[in-house]
Parts: C-alpha cells; sequence; structure tokens
C-alpha cells in the first residue's frame, strides 16, 4: 500500500510539473523579455543622439552604433513575434493539457497492468529471506547461504549448497570458487577435481583452460576411470588440435562403457564432429610440446606462444596451408588471444575464396570455438 501511495504522489507530482511549464509557456514571460529589450534598445538610440549634441562621439561612430542597435532591434522583434504567436494558439496548450491529464496516466497503467503483477504484495529483504522456503524462492535460498557463509566461512556443507547452486544460476566463476572451497576445507577428490574443473571450463565459454585441466589431470590421477575428466582431457586435446589423441580417448571410452551411459551420445557426437574437421597435419611441434610439459607454467606458455607466432610468420608468406590457418586458429583461441583467432579464420576465408570445401571447415571450426 506504501510504494502505491509513493507512486500516485511522484505521479502527481510530475504531471504538476509539466502543467505549471505548460502555463509558463502560455503566460508570454519571453514576450515580456523581447519587450524589455526592445525598450533597451531604444535607449541606447537616444543616448547616442545626447552623445552627438555633447561632442562625446564621432558621427561615423554613431552611425555605425545606430546600425548595430538596428540590427539586435529587428531581431528582437522577430523573437517578440513569434512566441506571441505562438502564444496564440489556445488549442495547441488545451491538447497538451490533455495528454498530461489524461494519456499519460492511461498509458502508464496499461503497461503495468500488462506487464507488472499488482496482486503481489511487497515483500521487504528480511520477509523475503524468512520465507524463502515456504515461497520456494531461490535466489533468495542462495543469498541465505552467501550471509551464513559470510560469516562462518569454513562450514562446508555451506558450501557444499552453494556450488551447485550457483551452476543451476549460471554463474560459474562462483561456483568455480564455492568447489575451490570444499576441496580446501573437505580435501580433494577425483569427483570434486572434475566439478571444479567444469565449472572452469563453464566460465570460460566452454575452452579448457591451463586450470581447468590441471583440475582433470589431478583428477584422472586419482581415478583414471573418472567419466568427465576423461571427456574433458579429450575435449581439451581437440582444442589443442590433437585430433587422434582426443579421438583414442573418447573411443577408448565408448569401448569400455556400458551400452546405456549417459553421456554416450555426447562422446558420439564430439566423435562425429571431430572426424569432419581433423587435420592431418602434424601437432605445433608434438616433440618439444612433450619437452615442455616439464617446463614451469609461465616457460611452457611463452614456449607454446613462440611457436604459434612462428605459425603465423609462416603462413603470412605462404597462406596455401588450410591445415596450418585452422591449427592457428586453435591455437590462438586456447591461448585466450580470441581476436587473434578470428583474424586467422578471417585470412583463411580470405585465401581460400572458392574453395567451398575449405571455407565449409573454417566456417565449422569458427562454430566449434565459439568466435562467431
Amino acid at each position: 500500500m506504501i510504494s502505491w501511495m509513493a507512486f500516485v504522489v511522484l505521479t502527481a507530482a510530475l504531471m504538476l510539473a509539466l502543467l505549471w511549464a505548460l502555463r509558463a509557456g502560455r503566460s508570454g514571460g519571453s514576450n515580456d523579455s523581447s519587450v524589455a529589450a526592445l525598450a533597451v534598445y531604444k535607449d541606447q538610440l537616444a543616448e547616442i543622439d545626447r552623445d552627438i549634441e555633447r561632442g562625446l562621439i564621432a558621427t561615423s561612430e554613431a552611425d555605425a552604433a545606430r546600425n548595430e542597435i538596428s540590427r539586435r532591434i529587428l531581431a528582437a522583434d522577430q523573437g517578440a513575434s513569434e512566441i506571441v504567436a505562438s502564444a496564440a494558439s489556445p488549442a495547441l496548450h488545451t491538447m497538451a493539457r490533455v495528454f498530461v491529464l489524461a494519456v499519460i496516466p492511461v498509458i502508464a497503467l496499461g503497461l503495468y497492468f500488462l506487464q507488472g503483477r499488482p496482486d503481489l504484495p511487497g515483500v521487504p529483504h528480511a520477509g523475503r529471506m524468512a520465507n524463502a522456503v515456504a515461497s520456494n524462492d531461490f535466489p533468495a535460498l542462495v543469498a541465505q547461504v552467501e550471509e551464513h557463509l559470510a560469516s562462518n566461512p569454513d562450514d562446508v556443507q555451506g558450501w557444499i549448497v552453494l556450488a551447485p547452486a550457483y551452476r543451476r544460476l549460471e554463474r560459474y566463476a562462483d561456483a568455480a570458487s564455492a568447489y575451490a572451497e570444499i576441496i580446501r576445507l573437505k580435501g580433494a577428490t577425483s569427483d570434486l577435481l572434475s566439478d571444479f574443473g567444469e565449472a572452469l571450463l563453464l566460465a570460460n565459454q566452454g575452452l579448457v583452460g591451463a586450470d581447468a585441466r590441471k583440475a582433470f589431470d589431478q583428477a584422472l590421477a586419482l581415478d583414471e576411470t573418472n567419466s568427465r575428466a576423461r571427456f574433458y582431457t579429450a575435449l581439451a586435446l581437440r582444442q589443442e588440435g590433437k585430433f587422434d589423441a582426443a579421438l583414442a580417448m573418447w573411443r577408448e571410452m565408448l569401448a569400455s562403457a556400458p551400452a546405456n551411459a549417459p553421456w554416450r551420445r555426447t562422446v558420439e557426437r564430439q566423435i562425429v564432429g571431430i572426424e569432419s574437421e581433423r587435420a592431418a597435419a602434424p601437432a605445433l611441434d608434438e616433440e618439444k610440446l612433450a619437452a615442455a610439459r616439464d617446463m614451469p607454467a609461465t616457460d611452457q606458455q611463452a614456449m607454446i606462444k613462440a611457436m604459434v607466432d612462428r605459425l603465423d610468420a609462416r603462413l603470412a608468406s605462404d597462406g596455401g596451408d588450410i591445415e596450418g590457418w585452422l591449427r592457428l586458429a586453435r591455437a590462438r583461441r586456447v591461448l585466450g588471444e580470441s581476436d587473434a583467432a578470428r583474424a586467422a579464420l578471417a585470412k583463411a576465408e580470405s585465401q581460400f575464396q572458392g574453395d567451398a570445401a575449405a571455407l565449409e571447415r573454417i566456417a565449422s571450426l569458427r562454430k566449434a570455438l565459439q568466435l562467431d
């Protein structure tokens, strides 16, 4: 009820302000100012005549001053005439008043009753939190747990509840942080590491980044049969352009899984997709990549970046290698260089104009890498 009264008061205040503006426009205040300006200019003309009589100003200077003042008088007189003509249109002001008093409220109320919910009472924050369970208010339930964990950050049960709730709300980065808290408090398990890596992947729009890949590797070290960790490890291989390794892992999953495995169709779709775009050329440099696995993470990134840059430079001088362009785009995307990946695919399209098969592969990869 209070909110309704507040809306009524605000609406009335707005309408009064609009009506006052219309009244001010009708009253001719601007016309009065124009008339006053004309009177000032006429006094200035008279003052020039008096200065001539006293010998204070030359005739030539007096003529120039008269011309300037005359010009200003004409401008002020024209402005006053326009204002008078406008003020002399009572029908226009009547229509404006009708619009303010009738049309605006009708439109506002119509939109509110179409889009709003006037039947719902206002619920204060405290009341909403207290009745979150009874009203099945999921965001309010999440807020309750967040408030609890703000003062009890070591309550592992709270994080266990919050992590999947964040996923349901598509707050994937928050979900990853919640899983990290669970691992901190409860210890790492293969399933928890898979949950953590999956949340990181979803927050990264489907790309298996370095942190997610590390989580899946740790999950497999604890349980080599973990299907989620195996699937996402194969997906990481696919995103890196290592199609043979990805296919081998997915096919092994299918061979060892029961016929009713819930993820079977997903794996089969990945295999079909990879076979349509797989590159026959070798990886960027398999020997160097294998050696880089023992390097610190920063050195690995620098080494891979240098290899990718060399591939880019080669394609700039010899752009007829479709496999190289596809590999370059995938590598740029894995490195987080989305704009560079888009640019690589655009250059490839320019290079292979008229080659329908190549253009189809480029379009397929652009979609797979979510670079549309």
